[in-house]
């Protein structure tokens, strides 16, 4: 699993005498059942050795390789999809990662560990929270990355009025409804403070509520307000559903919650660009605008690449090749990532970054933002 302070630590690790290979590994099998990525992996070392030179020696390079051989040998749990590996050429430093979804095969020598990748898989799977709730027991599932990462279950303990209280005054099939009704409310009540903990301790990005229709419509109504106000959707599941039978009952669901909210964010990016009003569109006025601390929300398209040039002496990325920084003056340092820089100053700054499809911004480059100002 991928958390926010694995993304944090990574932004730490500072620059040093040795590159770093950054390798992301798609680790699901195909049709034949099979992993493929070890052809990857071994055509990659076979042309890191090609380019050995005296930074970096064939020594470096199968050591590199032999740390990422050991982990996978050793350390890969086969449930996962996908994996991130970081180790350094003629270094000791190594970090992993492993996650339930797939990744695309990937492999960057750079100066710092490229992070893009591993935001885009944090940004791209909400953190939801699910309640299957009848009038006997409530489930609580904390559910990322396609995965369960918590569950329990409250069982209903009501001590009500004992049988023969009223006995006569009312029939027994008023008796049992009332006596029904009385116990439900009292653990629907009991089941929404569980609910509003839950929320508290494990803050989702949402809520969804699953049972029978008229047990989800009336525990909705017990609700705090501020909890209400998360539920996005409402289902019928079985009480006894397994784990794997509620993600496949959700998984469409999340789906298309992803694709209605990226939707709405380039909709109202697009808004905003005609009436240019808080928001920038392409790779130049958006690389500016971010670099001044000026972004609310940064928006890229999946798999959108742009080299670019950085000033060795004040730091400013630049979109465009340039014989000298028009800031200060200074050199530039030509074939830079512009799309894992941005990430980065993003991630630095607190900026929100959405991954959209390249061709919802394909008149911007694949690039835009909506301004705090």
């Amino acid at each position: 699993m991928i958390a926010r302070q694995d993304i944090e630590r990574l932004l730490k690790k500072s620059a040093g005498e040795c590159p770093i290979l950054s390798i992301f590994l798609d680790m699901s099998v195909n049709a034949e059942n099979k992993r493929t990525y070890r052809l990857f992996l071994n055509k990659k070392r076979s042309r890191l050795e090609e380019e050995a030179d005296g930074r970096v020696g064939l020594d470096d390079v199968a050591e590199a390789f032999g740390r990422v051989e050991e982990w996978l040998d050793e350390a890969y749990d086969e449930a996962n999809q996908g994996v991130a590996l970081y180790t350094e050429l003629g270094g000791d430093w190594f970090e992993a990662y492993q996650f339930p979804v797939p990744t695309s095969n990937r492999l960057e020598r750079s100066d710092l560990p490229v992070v893009g990748p591993l935001v885009e898989l944090l940004e791209s799977y909400h953190h939801h929270g699910v309640a299957l709730v009848d009038r006997e027991q409530l489930r609580l599932m904390s559910l990322y990355q396609d995965r369960t990462i918590f569950e329990t279950q409250v069982e209903g303990e009501y001590k009500g009025e004992p049988h023969d209280v009223h006995r006569g005054l009312y029939s027994h099939r008023d008796y049992h409804d009332r006596r029904e009704k009385e116990e439900t409310k009292h653990w629907f009540k009991e089941f929404a403070g569980e609910v509003a903990d839950f929320v508290a301790r494990f803050r989702p990005d949402d809520l969804i509520l699953l049972g029978t229709e008229e047990n989800v419509q009336r525990f909705r109504e017990f609700l705090p307000e501020r909890v209400k106000g998360m539920v996005t959707h409402t289902a019928r599941a079985p009480a006894d559903a397994s784990r794997s039978e509620v993600l496949d009952r959700l998984r469409d669901v999340f789906r298309a919650q992803a694709r209605r909210r990226e939707e709405e964010l380039v909709a109202l990016l697009r808004d905003r660009l005609a009436g240019s009003h808080y928001a920038v569109g392409g790779f130049h006025d958006t690389l500016v605008e971010l670099q001044e601390g000026k972004v609310d929300s940064l928006l890229l398209g999946r798999n959108v690449e742009r080299a670019g040039a950085r000033c060795t002496s004040c730091g400013f990325y630049l979109d465009r090749d340039r014989d000298a920084c028009p800031y200060c003056g200074g050199v530039v340092r030509q074939g830079v990532d512009l799309v894992e820089a941005m990430v980065r100053i993003a991630e630095d700054k607190g900026v929100d970054v959405a991954f959209v499809s390249p061709d919802a911004l394909d008149d911007q480059q694949g690039v835009g933002a909506l301004l705090r100002y």
